[in-house]
């Protein structure tokens, strides 16, 4: 478990300033590890009192298991609401380092267990060492890898397929480094990732490529580990059922009992410790206004939600020893679990009532921006480009931004209608009679009046395929058949070419009208290329849109969201959904050229 918190607290100090945290110090300092060790020994006591079994050690094990807390699952929790900029900074910040100060302590009470004494000096200095050894190593050794990575990046032709990989195996090899020294290899990983981050900061606009795939692959990473997690603790939870099962309804209810109180008293301490006025060491945090700091202290107790390292260190715990019994073993780990849940579901149900909303467009509002976005750009490329082909294949691959299109059916068919009659009339012009014999015209009059009932005449499929000339025939009737086919292949070209003019015509009219729904178009002229290609036995062609025209339609994106933006027309948080879509989008294409 330790080696899946291990990259993610190393991502999680990849995204926190160097710079905030040392202008942060005494308040991290305060929150992190005073109020964590305030917080262990309470609840210690607490448990050891009320569960007459257990030793002192024990119960310090079982508080420092549920003292971490985790700011991924509040940020889950509070979606869509804007938390107080201080109290979201003190959440972070104490989530980013309590949780080593949860795995110390957890080691001192597992080592008190097997030595069966305790000195509080030499706790003291245990604890200093560890913390302070692992934030050594972690500096020291993430200040290395930044050099190698650095210079790497200076000299490869393709950097990002050496340093990526090293950035990944990154934490795992500090962790691992640190706990063989006896020091701490969370604090470790937190302290080497706040160096790759002061690396990314001064690296700036250098080394974009590696730096976005890099970010992309962590994302992903950090994600799938966050969720491997829970679904740990959800299986888990069948062994929770089976241990109340054992112990009965009475003792059941009553470990239930002791884990909301446990709970209950961890809200209370965040309350009362955070709520005190004067406290210089968090005064970047809170308000200094009474009402305001009362607030703002409720929200930062109900954000101490458990989760990630909570149920990592719960089953770290020791099997089959002489140090923990399997019994205690599995009551700590049930009691653990029960806390997780609560930590979840009463900020759940409370926070998104004392948080108000973030006051973004909701996703109906961005989804219209970005079609009158794309809308935009497609109406200043059409005017600009001559080819129907290219103009058609752009105008099509623009709009797929705006996501899954379903073409009105009915609209499509009733202009393929019109088409064929319109084809029909063409067939009975002085120029096609005169170029194409009677028969000719019939068999394609015949052909388009089976198109326009959606079925295909079995005699010109017959006529058109390989295969329906089963038969044997003599010379004159090839000449014959191989004549007539070249005569209505031929005349397929001039209704095809006189077609696609008459479709761009009304794409014109539509774009002089500001209308740019196409989608009944581009059905119809899939439907004719299909039946082109197929009657000349040819291999239809994508058209190929010039690179330059992709990017000056992107660009035309950018400067719609950015007269938007500037015009307060949209928010701040929309115009950078908005650039990063486009963004994306043009790498994507820039990779594909």
């Amino acid at each position: 478990m330790m080696l899946i918190i291990a990259p993610l607290m190393f991502y999680e100090g990849s995204k926190t300033s160097l710079k905030k945290v040392r202008k942060n110090f005494r308040g991290i300092f305060f929150l992190s590890i005073t109020l964590a060790v305030v917080t262990v020994l309470l609840v210690a006591m607490l448990t050891n009192n009320i569960m007459g079994s257990w030793v002192f050690a024990l119960a310090i094990c079982f508080a420092a298991i549920v003292t971490p807390t985790d700011a991924v699952a509040v940020k889950s929790i509070i979606s869509g609401k804007k938390m107080p900029q201080g109290v979201n900074e003190a959440v972070e910040f104490e989530s980013l380092f309590n949780d080593a100060t949860g795995l110390v302590l957890l080691s001192l009470g597992l080592s008190v267990l097997e030595s069966g004494h305790f000195s509080i000096w030499e706790g003291l200095g245990r604890f200093v060492f560890v913390s302070i050894g692992g934030i050594i190593i972690g500096l020291v050794v993430g200040a290395l890898l930044v050099r190698i990575r650095t210079a790497i990046n200076l000299r490869a032709t393709r950097p990002e397929a050496t340093i990526i990989p090293i950035s990944i195996l990154t934490p795992f090899f500090i962790y691992l480094l640190a706990e063989h020294f006896g020091t701490s290899g969370v604090l470790a990983v937190v302290a080497a990732g706040l160096i790759h981050n002061f690396e990314g900061d001064m690296l700036k606009l250098t080394s974009t490529n590696v730096q976005l795939t890099n970010n992309t692959i962590w994302e992903i990473l950090s994600d799938i580990l966050n969720n491997f997690v829970f679904i740990l603790l959800g299986v888990s939870l069948f062994g929770i059922w089976d241990i109340f099962k054992s112990l009965g309804w009475q003792e059941s209810i009553v470990l239930f009992l002791m884990s909301i109180l446990v709970y209950l008293l961890m809200l209370f301490i965040r309350k009362f410790w955070t709520n005190k006025k004067g406290n210089r060491s968090i005064e970047n945090f809170f308000s200094n206004d009474k009402r305001e700091r009362n607030s703002d202290s409720t929200i930062f107790a109900l954000s101490g939600a458990h989760g990630t390292m909570t149920l990592a260190m719960a089953f770290s715990l020791p099997l089959n020893t002489n140090i923990l019994s399997n019994e205690n073993r599995e009551i700590i780990i049930t009691m653990a679990a029960i806390v997780i849940l609560l930590s979840l579901i009463v900020p759940t149900l409370i926070l998104p009532k004392l948080l108000p909303a973030l006051g973004v467009e909701s996703s109906d509002d961005i989804n219209q921006v970005r079609n009158e976005m794309v809308d935009y750009a497609i109406l200043h490329m059409a005017q600009e480009i001559e080819d129907s082909k290219v103009r058609s294949s752009l105008t099509k691959q623009l709009q797929s931004q705006k996501g899954l299109q379903i073409p009105d059916h009915n609209k499509s068919s009733k202009l393929m209608d019109d088409i064929i009659t319109w084809q029909e009339t063409l067939l009975d012009t002085p120029t096609i009679k005169t170029q194409f014999s009677p028969t000719i015209v019939d068999y394609f009059r015949i052909y388009l009046e089976n198109i326009s009932k959606h079925s295909t005449s079995k005699r010109i499929r017959r006529l058109f395929s390989k295969r329906g000339r089963g038969r044997r025939t003599d010379s004159v009737e090839m000449e014959e058949f191989t004549l007539l086919r070249n005569d209505l292949s031929r005349l397929e070209d001039i209704l095809y070419q006189e077609t696609m003019e008459r479709l761009s015509e009304l794409e014109k009219e539509r774009l002089e009208n500001k209308t740019i729904d196409f989608s009944d178009i581009e059905e119809v002229k899939h439907i004719l290329e299909n039946r082109h290609y197929r009657i000349r036995n040819d291999i239809q062609e994508d058209t190929i849109i010039p690179n330059e025209l992709l990017i000056e339609a992107f660009q035309l994106e950018y400067q719609f969201v950015l007269n938007q933006a500037k015009s307060d027309m949209i928010s701040k948080e929309t115009s950078n959904k908005l650039f990063k879509e486009i963004n994306n989008a043009q790498v994507l294409q820039l990779q594909k050229q």
